[in-house]
């Protein structure tokens, strides 16, 4: 028996020295030309979560959404095959030289288009992090971060300026912490109190403290040179010439451009007021949203937060923002695209309105206490700390006793109108768990008929 465990251990630990040493190989890398996309994502371009796709000479198509400029530039680099992920990658570090020439789009084999590399940059109007982006090429591009920089300058002026009001600033503080001091000890030394007059002075001396100005909220991103391309859904094929009218080699690559089976279509984001940081989404039409009851006789309420989306390929939506990714063509996936603010959410009982709620902004401030707790209140100048913005808006749906029943709905109503945004009535069911129990019979029943076919067979066989 020893034998056997010492013979198992020396096999186990020969396999796993094996396996570190082939992990810990340097990849052998490959001097290849590799197409660099920053591509429209359904919401806009890059970002947070968004980074730039490539396609390594290893797949053969590239995956652009339709009717949008995408920016798609070709570089020589370094490319090698990284087994942790199983997937290609590239030393841009290593190598990073752009293939230049003119990208031709062809069309059942026929030149449609010819593309020279033009300026472009990306204007993300709540900054970096933030959700709305635009793409610029052309001289639109260069005269947005041109006005970009010039606020950029202005800015540093400004907190330079401040700076030395900082300084004059805290002298005159200094000062009028020595006058006052002078008049408290000569209250000490004579009992004399300091007169009306004394007071009024120190009262004009005082000055509010100089406020930080506040940093350029939009973000303009330097300036590349890539080709624009904005075409219609269809497949195509690209390559790059060369001025003496070769083709740069592995420049040849599939192009297909698609776009959404369903547009403008609305999704919910929900809030749960005991745990605001993790919403879920409903985004299915046809979905049902369910709440507990003892959710609902804890008089607790949900946030709604609405927003457009698209359903795109899941496939080509995956190949998108990585061509080495996989999916199901058969299957498809919503993708946000921007946010409804100007909406008023409705409560039906049926065909009757119970509940209107309006887009607020909310903030969530922590509660003393020896737990960890917090509350969700509107956001306004008398209620949050200064400076603090909305942490997010919704509409709040609180849970009355006209909430709970059957045929409960929401939906979403144009402001100002009666008409309802498309797609954007969902059904609400109230459960309880208490109910759930007589569910575990009929999830034993399968067994228990296997069980009796198990001992009819077993006395047939005796």
């Amino acid at each position: 028996m020893r034998k056997v465990t010492f013979l198992l251990t020396v096999m186990f630990g020969l396999f796993l020295y094996l396996s570190i040493a082939g992990w810990a190989q340097k990849p052998v890398m490959k001097e290849q030309l590799v197409y660099k996309q920053r591509y429209f994502n359904g919401k806009g371009y890059g970002g947070k979560g968004y980074p730039d796709a490539f396609t390594p000479p290893s797949e053969d198509t590239i995956y652009l959404i339709a009717d949008h400029d995408n920016a798609v530039s070709a570089w020589m680099s370094l490319v090698y095959f990284w087994p942790v992920t199983g997937k290609y990658r590239i030393n841009w570090e290593g190598l990073n030289q752009p293939a230049e020439g003119t990208l031709e789009i062809l069309k059942e084999g026929k030149v449609i288009d010819s593309l020279e590399k033009t300026d472009n940059c990306i204007f993300y109007l709540e900054g970096y992090t933030g959700g709305v982006s635009r793409l610029y090429s052309g001289e639109k591009a260069k005269l947005m971060r041109e006005e970009f920089e010039k606020a950029v300058d202005y800015f540093y002026y400004r907190v330079d300026k401040w700076k030395e009001q900082m300084q004059e600033y805290t002298r005159q503080q200094a000062e009028l912490q020595q006058e006052m001091e002078r008049l408290g000890q000569k209250w000490r030394e004579t009992g004399e109190e300091p007169t009306g007059a004394e007071i009024e002075e120190l009262v004009k001396k005082r000055t509010d403290k100089p406020e930080l100005p506040q940093a350029p909220e939009a973000y303009v991103t330097e300036l590349w040179k890539d080709y624009i391309i904005n075409l219609p859904a269809g497949t195509y094929n690209i390559r790059i010439r060369t001025k003496e009218g070769s083709i740069v080699q592995d420049s040849e690559k599939r192009l297909v451009l698609f776009s959404p089976r369903k547009t403008e279509m609305v999704g919910y984001e929900i809030v749960l007021d005991t745990r605001w940081a993790q919403p879920e989404l409903c985004q299915d039409p046809a979905s049902i949203i369910y709440v507990d009851l003892e959710y609902v006789k804890k008089n607790h309420s949900l946030y709604f937060k609405p927003f457009y989306q698209n359903e795109y390929n899941e496939f080509y939506y995956n190949k998108l923002a990585d061509p080495q990714n996989f999916g199901r063509k058969k299957r498809w996936k919503w993708i946000q695209s921007g946010n409804i603010k100007d909406g008023v959410l409705v409560f039906l009982n049926g065909k009757k309105v119970v509940k209107e709620s309006q887009n607020v902004a909310y903030y969530v401030r922590e509660v003393e206490g020896e737990k960890y707790t917090f509350e969700i209140i509107e956001h306004s100048k008398d209620n949050v700390p200064s400076g603090a913005g909305p942490t997010f808006g919704g509409h709040k749906l609180e849970f009355t006793p006209d909430v709970m029943g059957r045929n409960r709905q929401i939906n979403l109503n144009k402001e100002n109108t009666y008409d309802f945004f498309k797609q954007a009535k969902r059904e609400i069911r109230v459960v309880s768990k208490e109910t759930s129990r007589y569910l575990y019979p009929f999830a034993l029943f399968p067994l228990v008929i296997g069980l009796v076919s198990f001992v009819q067979r077993r006395r047939k066989l005796k």
